[in-house]
């Protein structure tokens, strides 16, 4: 094999490489998804707790084993449904951002379990709920941060920064319910709104 030969296969590869890292992420689903459902749980929570349409305290349980069970039925649902010939779906960014929020849902399910089970055994107590909202916000900041980081993704860098940021109002506001709106606000801000974002984005099935 010549120098020359060598040399032009170094650099092929190089921009190979340098074409996966950079490939764009394909989590924009995903995100939109829990994203949405946050938000409008989060609202729900604030209807809840200020007492409108005559809703008891026990709605709150029920309303989070719902967000539960739509939650991860739909996102199952859109796994089973994603198109597998999407290109770049093995690059760092998308690789890193997928175990990184594995990790943060699997908090965000021991945290909502122990909530929804002490919620029920008080006879609809939303006690076990109050930190929800900077313990959620805390999650998605260090998600974001972290997939927009390792991708280079401007878009999900600030929303990370956003996230996080807002968990100082988020404890300066537990304990009354302006709380719940932030935590539907943040949520809609920093992962509905770059999922959509990130969606838009996605190359075609084919490159």
């Amino acid at each position: 094999m010549s120098h020359s030969s060598l040399t032009d296969d170094l650099s092929y590869l190089r921009d190979m490489a340098e074409a996966g890292q950079n490939a764009p992420l394909l989590g924009g689903r995903f995100l939109s998804w829990w994203g949405g459902l946050t938000t409008l749980a989060y609202l729900g929570h604030y209807i809840i707790a200020e007492g409108m349409f005559g809703l008891q305290p026990i709605a709150f349980a029920w309303m989070w084993a719902a967000y539960g069970v739509l939650g991860f039925g739909g996102f199952k649902l859109l796994q089973l449904t994603f198109p597998p010939s999407k290109p770049g779906a093995a690059s760092t960014g998308n690789r890193v951002s997928s175990l990184v929020w594995m990790g943060a849902g699997m908090m965000l399910f021991a945290f909502f379990s122990g909530a929804i089970l002490r919620s029920i055994a008080d006879d609809g107590a939303s006690d076990a709920f109050v930190w929800s909202v900077p313990v959620v916000l805390g999650a998605y900041g260090l998600s974001q941060l972290t997939s927009g980081l390792i991708s280079g993704s401007r878009v999900l860098t600030l929303a990370g920064w956003g996230a996080i940021a807002s968990v100082a109002a988020a404890v300066f506001l537990t304990g009354t319910n302006m709380v719940w709106l932030l935590g539907a606000l943040v949520a809609g801000l920093t992962v509905f709104l770059p999922g959509m974002l990130l969606l838009r984005g996605e190359p075609s099935e084919t490159v």
